[in-house]
């Protein structure tokens, strides 16, 4: 065991030493101002560039993977009650949205930030059409759910219009879900890139993973709040730990074959809570604070988890 645990801690140290070096910068020598322009070129250049790239390039039938898509929501929604019924009975937690929040935070992973290093680092190539696919999946299923959930719950009723607009912020808006939709309807149409676009779109993707893994370093922040100690360390164990256990027992108990969906999945359900749990918390006004902490310190823990899921399953 102390071998492969070795071996899943040496794929992912380079991982967390860019984040260790954003966060170092960001305390040192980079300016807070700066932070905001590289977290943008990021999220609206490089991620998209690469996700388009990857997702063009993959054939429909490695993405469509229904039974690996339904398994992964399967677990999330699983997960997402586990975490809310303990925040419910242990914690005592009243009120819809306080409680969807906190089933987001315990359920959303970094896929992006974090997940597309890690699954290339680790998995390579062949993992491209189920991480692409997740990526999407989780967005739709995870942000765009919740949100449509709280919205109905507030109104009685959703409308189509209400839906819609949901729909638009959540998804529309976003360029890396907006980005890996291109890409995959370029591969399903087989539409040609021209020479220029390819070159500067080839030049541009490397950026995405190192300078991804810096601003979320640059990122973290650390802060005192009233939140329950007890209920925080709940849901960091409930994203780490129960979430990727969870996952890996729905696809065991179904008997998926294909073994690169399931360590995609499993692995993508391992990492810490993503920071657009704590966009939805700040547009709710719902638990945002504690949402920036269980980011940050799943972030921090992720270290060990990872490096366990990681020995484990290879």
């Amino acid at each position: 065991m102390s071998a492969s645990f070795l071996a899943g801690l040496n794929a992912i140290i380079p991982l967390f030493i860019l984040i260790g070096l954003g966060y170092l910068a960001k305390r040192t020598v980079l300016d807070s101002k700066m932070l905001p322009a590289l977290n943008s070129f990021v999220y609206y250049f490089a991620v998209p560039a690469l996700l388009f790239n990857a997702a063009r390039q993959q054939n429909l039938e490695h993405l469509l993977h229904l039974s690996g898509l339904g398994l992964f929501s399967l677990a999330a929604l699983i997960t997402g009650l586990i975490a809310v019924a303990g925040c419910y009975n242990l914690f005592h937690i009243r009120g819809f949205t306080n409680l969807v929040q906190r089933g987001l935070a315990a359920t959303f992973a970094n896929f992006a930030y974090m997940g597309i290093p890690l699954i290339m680092s680790v998995l390579g190539n062949k993992a491209h059409g189920a991480l692409i696919a997740i990526i999407l999946m989780g967005n739709l299923v995870l942000i765009a759910g919740s949100q449509l959930l709280i919205e109905a719950h507030a109104q009685g009723a959703m409308s189509i219009r209400a839906v819609g607009a949901i729909l638009d912020r959540a998804l529309l808006r976003n360029p890396i879900f907006v980005a890996t939709i291109l890409g995959v309807l370029c591969s399903a149409g087989q539409v040609p890139i021209p020479a220029g676009i390819e070159a500067a779109l080839e030049m541009l993707a490397p950026a995405a993973i190192p300078v991804a893994l810096f601003c979320l370093g640059a990122g973290l922040q650390w802060r005192n709040t009233q939140v329950n100690k007890g209920e925080l360390a709940w849901l960091i164990l409930v994203k780490l730990v129960l979430h990727p256990g969870i996952t890996y027992l729905c696809f065991w108990l179904v008997g998926v074959e294909d073994h690169t969906w399931l360590l995609t999945t499993v692995l993508l359900t391992a990492l810490p809570t993503g920071a657009l749990a704590h966009v939805v918390a700040l547009k709710y006004n719902t638990f945002s604070h504690e949402t920036a902490q269980i980011v940050a310190l799943s972030t921090l823990f992720s270290l060990i988890s990872v490096a366990l899921w990681t020995a484990l399953l290879l």
